[in-house]
């Protein structure tokens, strides 16, 4: 019996809309180049995917690169949870028995394994897409980081966006823990100063307090802008989705790492073509 990956609502599909229109125009517009392509998945999961609490199940983004009509020329499934990644792999050599030798599914957290592959790739032969998609505050800056040092590697990036303003309480009195999160997301601290004034109203003790004071918009920026420090080319509109409710829960971010600007140019024009769609 196969585990059931319960996971997402609707913008789970948008969000694989995104992601499958890229495989299809990445792989067809470096089709004759001369390097090797590769598919990462940091969250593989089992490769199919429960939506919510329904009875609907989708394919997830594994079994959509698996799936693509032009392939890629090797594929890296990563997945902490152990009985996932035996399930995938069991699905795999199954199902996929013709990729079975060009896949590679790790068993690990997506950070040490993230820059154990970034370390050993030959990245002057080797070009991937990466999909990053976190069930909440997993991902590190400093893997973010390690990533765009590859200089090869194009990252669509789901950024927690709920789970961040949640933790950046109205008041300013964060938990020490969740200010350590925050500074691991977004790489410094900067992220208080840049969304924390002064209340106006002085306290009966003379103290000035701390309030929020940041929008939609305002986070949504800085967290482009948070990437553009460290990527050489970010999606200028990444993608909001939202919950049943309008609420939004995560920015679904485009970032390259390749410096040269006829390639960031190419991944740019694609990205923000799908993302505006």
């Amino acid at each position: 019996m196969s585990l059931q990956h319960n996971f997402g609502g609707h913008w789970t599909s948008e969000k694989l809309n995104i992601l499958s229109s890229y495989f299809s125009a990445y792989l067809i517009a470096l089709k004759n180049q001369p390097f090797k392509k590769i598919y990462i998945d940091a969250f593989a999961g089992t490769g199919k995917i429960a939506v919510g609490d329904t009875e609907e199940e989708i394919e997830g983004s594994v079994r959509l690169a698996l799936n693509s009509e032009t392939k890629f020329d090797n594929y890296i499934f990563i997945e902490k949870r152990k009985d996932f990644a035996q399930e995938l792999q069991t699905i795999i050599e199954t199902e996929y028995s013709s990729l079975k030798d060009k896949t590679l599914v790790i068993n690990e957290d997506c950070n040490i394994a993230l820059k154990k592959a970034c370390r050993d790739i030959d990245w002057n032969n080797n070009r991937a897409i990466l999909f990053l998609d976190p069930y909440a505050t997993e991902v590190e800056w400093a893997t973010l980081e390690t990533i765009a040092a590859t200089k090869a590697i194009d990252v669509w990036y789901l950024f927690p966006f709920s789970a961040a303003q949640r933790m950046m309480k109205n008041d300013g009195c964060i938990d020490e823990s969740w200010k350590r999160k925050l500074n691991s997301i977004f790489g410094n601290s900067g992220w208080f100063d840049t969304f924390y004034v002064s209340d106006p109203q002085i306290s009966m003790f003379g103290n000035t307090n701390m309030i929020k004071n940041v929008n939609t918009k305002a986070l949504s920026e800085y967290i482009t802008e948070r990437l553009r420090t460290i990527f050489p080319a970010v999606a200028k509109e990444p993608r909001l989705l939202y919950n049943t409710k309008n609420s939004p829960l995560f920015l679904f971010c485009f970032a390259v790492a390749n410096d040269n600007p006829k390639a960031f140019g190419l991944a740019l024009k694609i990205a923000d073509h799908i993302l505006k769609s």
